[in-house]
């Protein structure tokens, strides 16, 4: 992961911040873990998106910084405040409960405010902009530190909706400087905008997929070596063999052209692993790929490893990652008609994790 930022980092003029996100346990790899690993690395803070991260990272002793990205519920103000964490106001709603609370409370607070420039999910509309000015300057507690949209197809920048919200982006930023307001922080590119944008990439950026070692499309590659930081292993733990004709799993979806062997191996869609790559997927044994045949069950699939010399119980089994990228993520989340994120955000949640 340490390899990845520092490729990010390249990529970036030298006084850029960086912001990495972790939310959702971060990507699959571990709340905790990942946080204390970036911060050897002197990252600016973290972007989260659940009070309850915040909790977690607190009591672990991070002290660095930690932006709610999505927003935020009423119900969470005090311990934001408490916990030190700088919320998002994404509408007008949530900027009237951040008055209140603060007039309430005789407090002051920092926060951020997310533009919606194309996107259409979180953020102020462009047209409230005025709005969002008055209600500031009637409200002097309340201090505008960061700016921040959220890009849509930043991997791919030639879609007119990647310039479009730029631009949009742009005039957001030039409102808000002609009204008088000097923002600190000016953020809107995610991986696909720190690779792919030939622009002012703001001084502050997220990235989230490429910390992991994902890439937010096959053509990153071109722009940017990234190294896999989540490695699924198991073993074989029982051998089948079957006659031409037979067949194995629930169904069957699976019959043996050939007389083959197959291995069993205990993990299955109860563990993340999709069930969709059922008789499509493939795992390495030995750095060989070996096809993933009949129905995943949902503590078990199926090798087939008849081309394996003398397979064993108990050999190795590579199902995603690996040292030399057996498995490429991006690969099979293609297979799996999904994405490199929710394969990392399925996987683990009941697998034991070791962490090098």
């Amino acid at each position: 992961m340490k390899y990845n930022l520092r490729a990010i980092k390249n990529l970036l003029p030298e006084r850029t911040q960086i912001l990495p996100v972790i939310k959702n346990d971060a990507y699959g790899h571990g709340l905790i873990e990942t946080a204390k690993a970036l911060a050897e690395e002197k990252v600016f803070g973290f972007g989260i998106s659940e009070l309850y991260e915040a909790k977690i990272l607190r009591k672990a002793g991070l002290i660095h910084p930690l932006i709610l990205l999505s927003g935020f519920e009423k119900d969470w103000l005090s311990d934001i405040k408490t916990l030190r964490v700088i919320p998002t106001v994404t509408n007008l709603v949530s900027l009237e409960w951040l008055i209140d609370f603060t007039l309430k409370k005789a407090l002051s607070m920092e926060f951020h405010l997310k533009i919606d420039t194309g996107m259409h999910r979180f953020g102020i509309e462009l047209n409230e902009l005025p709005k969002v000015v008055k209600l500031l300057r009637e409200n002097p507690q309340l201090q505008l530190k960061g700016l921040m949209t959220h890009l849509a197809c930043s991997e791919r920048p030639e879609d007119p909706l990647f310039q479009a919200q730029i631009d949009n982006f742009e005039k957001a930023r030039e409102f808000l400087k002609n009204e008088g307001f000097n923002i600190s922080f000016i953020h809107f590119c995610n991986s696909g905008g720190i690779i792919f944008h030939k622009g002012d990439k703001g001084n502050l950026v997220r990235p989230g997929i490429a910390l992991y070692g994902g890439y937010p499309s096959n053509r990153a590659r071109a722009y940017i070596k990234l190294k896999p930081v989540m490695t699924l292993r198991s073993k074989v733990v029982e051998l089948k063999k079957l006659k031409a004709g037979e067949s194995a799993g629930y169904g069957p979806t699976f019959f043996a052209k050939r007389d083959s062997v197959l291995g069993l191996v205990p993990v299955g869609y109860g563990d993340g692993y999709p069930r969709i790559l059922s008789n499509r997927g493939f795992a390495s044994v030995r750095g060989r790929r070996v096809s993933i045949v009949a129905t995943i069950s949902m503590k078990a699939l199926y090798l087939d490893l008849t081309d394996v010399e003398d397979p064993q119980r108990g050999e190795d089994v590579i199902l995603l990652g690996g040292p030399n990228e057996e498995v490429p993520v991006d690969e099979l989340a293609q297979l799996a008609d999904t994405i490199s994120y929710e394969l990392f955000c399925n996987l683990g949640k009941s697998i034991p994790r070791k962490y090098i």
